[in-house]
């Protein structure tokens, strides 16, 4: 599948965003400086094809939406390309939110496929006028039926998932098991229902089940052994328990071990060629833990062709990119155009002399402005 390019200006905290994403990436800044920005046009973009605007813009919150400082003439925008597939958009915006009809453009190859201006009452199709509906144009065009060429740019919109902060009070007192559901929710609370589904059906859900439980093995060697759902029910043993009176409810379970299973599970739910990320992936968790997990991120993002990213002030987490410093993206101050490769910051060479959390830790890239570096050891 052809990796997806998301570019975005004058959204939020940011200028400008052009990022084309692949395999494991880690996207690192300091406070304020617009990880979470990136991941929300993300989830902008999901929401805004699967659903309609006023959603996303619930999800995100439309207040402050343009970027402070943006001349008030100046729209919103926002482009994603997958081959030769681009959907362009600009919403006109107030500090109180949308101003009117946002502008909506489809192009295939050299083709303008579809169009809305913004204010306008109308799009056009072709040469065709056509009505607003509830959802965008793009989706619109889609749901017809009749453009199967638009596939790789719908699985890529559809395919995005972002992960935040995980509800583990919801996750330690599971809820009757839904049958219907197979891939994870942002929340994590169907944690167990996703579980018990896979774990019924190896087959048709490919061994998924057996995947995390043995990552998760490997990245808690002490204490997770395996799981066993008794009508509807979890438990958790230990490695080498014998007794079904060892397994242990998750409202007993390690808090690390909860997350670990979270982050695991959803990437085992990410459909092929997908895009997901994790904010602050190492909340919780042991060094050992963060590297076994990331590890298995990066596996699957090969085997599976997808693109992991993932958001984090760890130098532990960092240091394990220190093999792939093309992978590592940074919000660096005074740069218009965001996220930067650190290979672009730094030398290569100079790079492989470091561990790259020690250079964060000492603030060669992404400090704070108005910090001076820390001497070089």
């Amino acid at each position: 599948m052809d990796p997806t390019t998301i570019r975005a200006t004058n959204f939020r905290s940011l200028e400008r965003i052009e990022w084309t994403p692949q395999g494991l990436c880690l996207l690192a800044g300091a406070n304020g400086a617009g990880k979470s920005t990136v991941l929300d046009a993300l989830r902008f973009l999901r929401e805004l094809f699967r659903q309609d605007h006023e959603s996303a813009f619930r999800l995100v919150g439309g207040n402050n939406f343009r970027r402070h400082g943006a001349p008030r003439e100046d729209p919103v925008v926002f482009d994603v390309s997958v081959g030769n597939l681009r959907w362009k958009l600009r919403f006109p915006m107030s500090d109180d939110g949308l101003r009117g009809s946002y502008g909506e453009e489809l192009y295939h190859g050299d083709e303008v496929v579809l169009r809305a201006a913004m204010f306008q009452d109308v799009w056009y199709l072709g040469k065709r006028t056509m009505e607003f509906g509830d959802r965008c144009c793009a989706r619109t065009l889609w749901d017809q039926g009749e453009s199967p060429w638009m596939a790789p740019l719908v699985a890529a919109l559809t395919g995005i998932q972002v992960y935040g902060t995980f509800d583990l009070d919801k996750v330690k007192q599971p809820q009757q098991a839904d049958i219907h559901t197979s891939a994870l929710h942002p929340t994590g609370e169907n944690l167990w229902s996703v579980l018990a589904n896979w774990k019924s059906a190896p087959l048709r859900y490919r061994g998924q089940f057996d995947w995390v439980v043995a990552r998760a093995r490997a990245a808690f060697p002490d204490i997770m052994g395996t799981i066993e759902i008794d009508r509807g029910q979890p438990f958790l043993f230990r490695p080498g328990a014998s007794d079904p009176a060892d397994g242990l409810p998750p409202s007993r379970a390690a808090d690390g071990l909860l997350t670990g299973l979270l982050q695991l599970t959803a990437l085992a739910s990410a459909k092929e060629g997908s895009i997901i990320a994790f904010d602050e992936i190492e909340n919780q968790l042991h060094p050992h833990a963060i590297r076994s997990i990331l590890a298995s991120a990066r596996a699957r993002a090969e085997s599976h062709g997808l693109t992991v990213i993932v958001t984090t002030h760890s130098p532990v987490v960092m240091n394990t990119f220190r093999s792939t410093p093309t992978q590592f993206y940074v919000l660096q101050p005074g740069q218009s155009v965001q996220p930067v490769p650190i290979t672009e910051l730094h030398d290569e060479d100079w790079l492989a002399a470091f561990e790259l959390g020690d250079l964060y830790d000492r603030m060669d890239f992404a400090a704070p402005l108005g910090l001076p570096k820390a001497p070089t050891p």
